[in-house]
């Protein structure tokens, strides 16, 4: 695997309490991601915590080997009520997965209990999970797709799955019967946040019977700005949208949800 350093841990915890308004426990099978998308906000959360990485993100990441074995004894006391999401902080079904199955063994464990189980995934990789999703309760899957073009792709994500990867995943996900949610995050400041991207965008999400859309902008503009504008500027030419107007946060919001009504297309 290309320049990746890789490490095997043992981890104390793998449920983790969260304030997010979506899930009362977060869990990750993975520290770090090999994506390394130049978006991610991750990197600049852990700056903040004073985590300093001595390699760049996307280069590095760590195994919880025993992960699974964790989650059997966390599970007996979380309450059957919570909600728990995979893949806050790195996709638990990034490459490394095909190797060590460590979130298809997370998978078969949480499949035993009737909590709200969401994961936030760009990997096709899922697929593979499909018999798991379907035996457990209360399970819904967010697909990343910033973008339907897989020359942006190639800009702002180079090392994260091609973009016909991800619709197949989609539509196998529906086929199954599993609720999925297509994440529109980010909107990429300065290239997808155009009316001809939007409308673009839209037309296309109605098409994959998604349940819902929910789209975020960029965070963490101070981390992320300065090497997401030298990319625009690096890749002009390669931007299909880039030339029209930028709208506005309410402009986009404006937008999106115009286009989502005539689309007959659900937000959140």
């Amino acid at each position: 695997m290309r320049d990746l350093h890789v490490e095997e841990i043992h981890c104390k915890t793998i449920l983790n309490r969260s304030t997010m308004p979506f899930a009362e426990y977060t869990l990750n099978a993975y520290l770090g991601c090999a994506f390394g998308c130049s978006y991610c906000y991750v990197p600049v959360m852990r700056q903040r915590r004073g985590q300093c990485d001595e390699m760049k993100w996307g280069r590095w990441v760590q195994v919880k080997v025993n992960a699974p074995d964790v989650l059997r004894r966390q599970m007996l006391d979380i309450p059957m009520e919570a909600r728990i999401s995979i893949g806050t902080a790195t996709d638990s079904w990034q490459p490394l997965e095909k190797k060590y199955g460590i979130a298809r063994r997370i998978l078969e464990e949480l499949a035993y209990y009737p909590n709200h189980v969401g994961i936030v995934t760009r990997s096709p990789l899922l697929i593979r999970d499909i018999d798991v999703l379907k035996r457990m309760e209360d399970v819904s899957v967010g697909v990343s797709l910033p973008t339907f073009d897989d020359r942006i792709r190639r800009i702002f994500e180079p090392d994260a799955p091609a973009i016909a990867g991800r619709i197949n995943l989609i539509k196998r996900l529906v086929d199954a019967g599993i609720k999925v949610t297509l994440f529109w995050c980010p909107i990429l400041n300065g290239v997808m946040d155009k009316r001809d991207a939007v409308r673009d965008y839209l037309e296309r999400a109605a098409k994959l019977d998604v349940s819902k859309l929910i789209w975020q902008s960029l965070n963490y503009l101070e981390g992320i700005m300065p090497q997401h504008l030298q990319l625009i500027d690096k890749n002009r030419a390669a931007l299909p949208f880039e030339h029209s107007d930028t709208l506005t946060k309410d402009e986009l919001a404006s937008e999106i949800a115009f286009w989502c009504k005539r689309f007959g297309l659900a937000t959140a």
